[in-house]
């Protein structure tokens, strides 16, 4: 633009020194002043209209932060609500240190047991709907054990190959998912087993589950309190899947419970129900054959096979036989409130997927070392189903 300005002033001198030497000077002088208020003028107005766009911008920029700002607050802030509804239990792990929200931004992986198993869906929704919840920044990866320990190796070598920053597993076999753990430290990747644990030493992973055996005290602890054992009582068992730990475990806490009590039983038949509903109704059809209606008592490991022993019973018209579950799943619970089944125990698979992604985010965030974090076992009958349902 001054150029322009400057070439019209020149054009001008000129074209007045063609009228004579006087005139010219007065027309050139007059025509450069009037030229140089031009420039100024054109100069000023360009400055201002930069300053101008310069305090737009920023205006603009400051009010895009702020609303940012104000956004990422809301959304921590509720996140922290929600998260900052803790139990008792739970609030001690929060004071320890462990971390319930955060805006972190890692890649977790989950190996589920199986995605076909009802709690297995229970705990993988549990740490998929927390980590949504409270860790907003995170990327989570799931993956279906299929109940098969080869297929849980190979998910965890491609998960480590991927490069994961924690990953996580509920094992289909404990003693199997060892090599699990030993691809996970030779690669430096932390490992978070959460509701079946796996046998390698405890320094070399963290845990979120229940204590098995507590659970089985707790079915031995119902029949003793609300069972007549003045007559020897005939009991049959329904285990879970032999090589798991917490199959092992809640056998023997019934077991040795009731031995300790000196409760009065006699143990007819004590078979592997590998926790699935139709293999409970094939063994409870062939006890039926076998013992008829000497059956007093039937403990089940979880609530899949005991709703499948009631099932057998229920169509072969036997309607008296005492029967014990864990998990306080839907149905089971359900059947607590019509009498069919005695009790079950409350498994909280919601609770231990959630306590799950807390440790996996509290170790990506401060390294801390491995612990165990119990999520307490309750038992469910009668007396307080209304609590449940």
């Amino acid at each position: 633009m001054k150029k322009r300005i400057l070439g019209l002033v020149l054009c001008g001198i000129m074209t007045a020194s063609l009228f004579g030497c006087g005139g010219a000077a007065d027309s050139a002088s007059s025509a450069a002043s009037s030229a140089a208020a031009s420039s100024a003028a054109v100069s000023e107005a360009a400055s201002e209209a930069e300053a101008a766009s310069s305090a737009a911008s920023e205006a603009e920029s400051t009010a895009a932060s702020s609303e940012d700002t104000a956004a990422a607050s809301e959304a921590s802030a509720d996140a922290s609500a929600d998260a900052g509804e803790m139990k008792d239990w739970e609030q001690k792990y929060v004071d320890d240190g462990y971390i319930p929200t955060g805006d972190g931004k890692y890649t977790f992986a989950f190996i589920a047991q199986d995605f076909k198993d009802t709690f297995s869906q229970a705990v993988t929704s549990g740490i998929e709907d927390y980590v949504k919840q409270a860790y907003p920044n995170v990327e989570l990866l799931i993956g279906d054990g299929e109940q098969d320990v080869n297929r849980q190796v190979q998910l965890a070598e491609n998960f480590i190959t991927q490069g994961v920053d924690v990953l996580m597993l509920s094992s289909s076999d404990s003693d199997g998912c060892v090599v699990i753990c030993e691809t996970a430290r030779q690669n430096n990747v932390p490992l978070v087993v959460v509701n079946s644990d796996v046998a390698c030493p405890e320094v070399d992973h963290f845990f979120a589950g229940s204590d098995h055996y507590y659970s089985g005290q707790l079915q031995a602890e119902y029949l003793i309190d609300n069972v007549d054992d003045s007559e020897t009582l005939n009991l049959c068992y329904l285990g879970g899947t032999n090589g798991f730990t917490h199959a092992k475990l809640r056998r023997e806490g019934v077991f040795e419970t009731l031995d300790k009590a000196g409760f009065n039983y006699n143990l007819l038949s004590d078979q592997e129900g590998k926790y699935l509903r139709d293999k409970a109704m094939e063994i409870t059809e062939d006890w039926i054959i076998q013992f008829g209606e000497d059956i007093d008592i039937i403990v089940a490991a979880n609530d899949e096979m005991a709703m499948g022993a009631m099932q057998s019973l229920q169509a072969a018209g036997i309607n008296d036989v005492i029967i014990c579950g864990i998990d306080a799943n839907q149905d089971a619970r359900e059947a607590v409130k019509d009498g069919s089944l005695a009790m079950t125990v409350f498994q909280d698979a919601a609770s231990q997927g959630k306590w799950g992604a807390i440790e996996a985010y509290t170790v990506a965030e401060t390294g801390r070392a491995p612990e165990y974090l119990d999520v307490p076992y309750l038992p469910v009958s009668a007396a307080n189903i209304d609590e449940y349902l």
